[in-house]
C-alpha cells in the first residue's frame, strides 16, 4: 500500500497548539486590524491549534473555529479553555459545499478568516466560492496563503551540496504536487488575488507582513528557526535526494559538531501574505 502523500493533522496537534501559544501575539495584533465596527460573527476556518479564533473571541460577539479533523478541534478546545475564550466549535469540510458550510457555521459571518487552508481544497475555486456564500453581505474574507517561506541558511552551510534550503523548498513543492495529484486536486493556474475575484469578491488588496531577523538568531529566535527547519524536514523528506537528507540530519543533531544551532550566520527573513476581499452589499 502507497504512503498518503497529504498531512494527518491529528498527528500534529502538539504541533499545531504549540504554533497557536508562540503566535499568541500576532494573531491579536491581526484580529484588531480585521475586526470592524459592527461585525457580530466571525469564523476562524481550518482553525488548527484556535490560535486566531481565540483572537477573534476578543473582539467579536461569536466566534466559530471549523476544522475537517476532529482531533484538531480537541486541539482547539483545550486552547480555548486555556485562554478563557468562549468559542464554537464546528466539524466540517470546505470542500462539501456551500449549504454545508454555512449549516455547519450556524448561519453567514461578518469576518471569515482562512488560514493556509484553501491550497489543501480538492477544488480551490470552488472551496472559495463557499466560503464567500458564507459571508453575510459586507462581509470580509482574509485568505492567509502564498508568501515567502522563511529563509535561514546561508548558501552554503559546509556539509552536504550549497543550496540545501532551496532544495528543501522546491521538495515542499513537489510534495504539494504530489498531494494534488493524489488527490485529483483541480487546477488553480492563477494567484490568489485574481482567485477571491473570481468569486465575487471585491476590495481586494493583500497585507505583507516582513519578517527580518539578521543573524545571528539567539534564544527564542533561534529555536524557532530550527523547529521550522525540522518540522519542514520531515514533511519534505519523501521528496529529499539521499544526500540532502543525510545533511539535514547533521546539520539538525545537537549532538553534530556541525548543528546549525552552533553557527552564528542563521538569520529569519520571510513574507506572510494575507489577501482580503469584501463581498458585495447586493
Amino acid at each position: 500500500m502507497s504512503k498518503q502523500i497529504a498531512l494527518d493533522y491529528a498527528e500534529h496537534t502538539a504541533w499545531l497548539l504549540d504554533s497557536a501559544l508562540k503566535d499568541a501575539e500576532r494573531y491579536r495584533r491581526i484580529a484588531a486590524d480585521l475586526v470592524e465596527p459592527g461585525d457580530r460573527r466571525a469564523a476562524d476556518i481550518g482553525c488548527g491549534g484556535g490560535g486566531m479564533a481565540v483572537a477573534l473571541a476578543g473582539r467579536v460577539a461569536q466566534v466559530v473555529a471549523f476544522d475537517s479533523d476532529p482531533a484538531v478541534l480537541d486541539a482547539a478546545r483545550a486552547y480555548a479553555a486555556q485562554c478563557g475564550a468562549d468559542l464554537a466549535f464546528a466539524l466540517g469540510d470546505i470542500d462539501s459545499g456551500t449549504d454545508a458550510l454555512i449549516a455547519a457555521l450556524g448561519g453567514p459571518v461578518d469576518l471569515m478568516w482562512a488560514g493556509h487552508v484553501v491550497h489543501h481544497a480538492v477544488d480551490q475555486q470552488a472551496a472559495l466560492g463557499a466560503l464567500v456564500s458564507a459571508l453575510a453581505p459586507g462581509g470580509r474574507l482574509a485568505l492567509a496563503e502564498g508568501g515567502i517561506g522563511a529563509r535561514v541558511l546561508p548558501w552554503d552551510v559546509g556539509v552536504g551540496r550549497p543550496g540545501l534550503q532551496a532544495r528543501l523548498e522546491a521538495a515542499g513543492s513537489e510534495r504539494m504536487i504530489a498531494e494534488n495529484r493524489e488527490r485529483g486536486a483541480v487546477p488553480m493556474p492563477y494567484g490568489w488575488t485574481a482567485a477571491l475575484e473570481r468569486a465575487g469578491l471585491t476590495e481586494i488588496r493583500t497585507l505583507n507582513e516582513f519578517i527580518d531577523r539578521p543573524a545571528p538568531l539567539t534564544g527564542g529566535t533561534l529555536n524557532e528557526a530550527l523547529e521550522n527547519l525540522e518540522a519542514r524536514v520531515g514533511w519534505f523528506a519523501d521528496f529529499l535526494d539521499e544526500d540532502d537528507k543525510a545533511a539535514w540530519k547533521t546539520l539538525l543533531d545537537p549532538e553534530s559538531q556541525d548543528w546549525l544551532g552552533r553557527r552564528h550566520d542563521l538569520h529569519h527573513l520571510e513574507v506572510r501574505s494575507i489577501h482580503l476581499g469584501r463581498r458585495p452589499e447586493a
